[in-house]
């Protein structure tokens, strides 16, 4: 079995490496030693970058975008329709070495794929990112990627099969006309942390809270700095430290932020991190104040390191965390919950270490990047054998 998995952008060196990135490969290696042939495709969007190359063991193909391969002020969106042009002839061209198509989102890429998949008769299946108002069903209907954005929607209710993360995603999908029957619903998978049981978890100080991911209004990462803001102000007493891993568009707007929340020396900017397991077992909890999400891979890591979490209370958060039993859930862009979850957490040992254990044993049981990739395959055979049939 021959698999292409699709994504718009892939390890670009100037660029923060998103989530669904790190869980197309993540599911890639598992699935080669599984024995599914397993190649990434995606745009070559800077130049320089090779065309071919090999990541951790996955083979990844990279093709033509004209000028976004520049970044040309004014020309980059024609270079985004060179990209989905040199996408399906890349297809087209290369139809003798695959048998199915994985399409990691259902944005505009996904819907060349599900065109090439209708003209070769080979079998595609979506799986959108996220879900809310930064969701994928959210940018479709903004339409303002392309010319075609209707044609793009109803290209994709030609899909083969619609992975969702989360219930939201599955009806924002069914919204735009996309067949309900053919919903699956699959999580990521994350790697389980062996020492993890091991973990301490009396406090440090001061303590340690870490947030990872894109510095992104959709992660709501403002509404945790005024949280800790208001501790500061209310709460003298607790000692903390802010470690944030990740870079984007806002990280400039958020120094200045805790400068005048005047927390700015309490508050780290760690930039990117290869292995940010190092952070989460230092940490005392971690927080994921987002807005909008498919299933977070961060808040899955954290959780796999027996770490206490808070997230908001919004679809892929709450599919993860039950409150009380092993995390924590607050209202969006709600800092005095928020605040005054970080509180109880800093307070009361036997709360983190209950919350931790219950945090790691959700993930060995429903979300091991095993268990999910033998999803994956499974659903392979299934829309091949339907093809077939």
């Amino acid at each position: 079995m021959s698999v292409l998995i699709l994504l718009r952008e892939f390890y670009i060196p100037s660029l923060p490496i998103g989530g669904a990135e790190r869980q197309a490969l993540r599911l890639a290696s598992e699935l080669q030693r599984m024995g599914v042939s397993i190649r990434i495709v995606t745009g070559l969007w800077e130049w320089g970058q090779p065309r071919h190359e090999v990541i951790q063991g996955v083979s990844v193909d990279r093709h033509f975008t004209a000028w976004g391969a520049f970044g040309v002020k004014g020309l980059r969106k024609f270079g985004f329709y060179a990209y989905l042009l040199s996408l399906f002839l890349y297809l087209l061209w290369h139809r003798n070495e695959y048998d199915l198509l994985h399409c990691q989102s259902a944005l505009v890429e996904a819907s060349i794929g599900v065109l090439a998949g209708q003209w070769l008769k080979k079998p595609v299946l979506i799986r959108p990112m996220a879900s809310g108002r930064y969701g994928d069903a959210k940018r479709l209907r903004r339409g303002r990627d392309i010319w075609f954005q209707d044609f793009v929607v109803s290209t994709l209710r030609g899909v083969n099969a619609i992975v969702a993360l989360n219930l939201q995603i599955a009806d924002e999908m069914v919204s735009l006309g996309l067949p309900k029957d053919r919903v699956v619903f699959i999580p990521n998978g994350v790697e389980i942390e062996p020492l993890s049981k091991q973990r301490s978890y009396s406090r440090h100080t001061p303590m340690s809270i870490a947030f990872v991911g894109r510095l992104h209004p959709q992660k709501g990462i403002g509404t945790l700095l005024m949280a800790l803001g208001r501790l500061a102000q209310e709460r003298p007493d607790l000692s903390w430290r802010l470690k944030l891993a990740g870079t984007g568009p806002i990280e400039q707007e958020l120094q200045i932020m805790a400068n005048e929340l005047g927390i700015d020396q309490r508050v780290e900017f760690l930039g990117h991190l290869d292995h940010v397991d190092t952070l989460l077992k230092e940490c005392d909890c971690f927080v994921l104040p987002s807005l909008s999400e498919g299933m977070s891979n961060a808040l899955l890591e954290a959780m796999a390191c027996g770490l206490p979490c808070i997230a908001t209370d919004i679809p892929g958060n709450n599919n993860l965390i039950r409150h009380g039993r092993n995390g924590l859930l607050v209202t969006p862009d709600d800092d005095q919950a928020l605040a005054q979850a970080i509180a109880a957490l800093a307070g009361n040992e036997e709360l983190r270490q209950d919350l931790g254990r219950e945090a790691l044993k959700t993930v060995e049981e429903k979300y091991s990047l095993a268990c999910v990739a033998l999803q994956y395959a499974t659903l392979y055979e299934n829309l091949l054998m339907s093809r077939a049939g």
